[in-house]
């Protein structure tokens, strides 16, 4: 395995106070808790997989929703909306 160097600019100052309370929690250094992270963040992203974007995809999204129960019949710009935005 090559190693790289990777040299983060800008990181938040929380999230950098964040990440050495982690490195100190785990008896890591930042460094190796990062590759951790990142490691945790690649193996979650690889098992969740990519939503399928292909047409038969998205017909059986519009399927679905068409199937849903129509709860207000009025046009949009006839429905009012109270504070919280949901239609009164």
């Amino acid at each position: 395995m090559t190693e790289a160097t990777l040299l983060i600019k800008k990181m938040p100052s929380d999230l950098k106070d964040w990440l050495a309370a982690e490195a100190r929690r785990n008896h890591r250094s930042m460094n190796k808790e990062t590759i951790r992270l990142l490691e945790e963040a690649r193996s979650l992203r690889d098992k969740a997989g990519k939503p399928a974007r292909d047409a038969q995809s998205i017909a059986g999204i519009l399927q679905a929703m068409h199937a849903l129960p129509v709860l207000d019949a009025r046009p949009m710009n006839e429905a009012l909306y109270d504070a919280s935005g949901l239609p009164q």
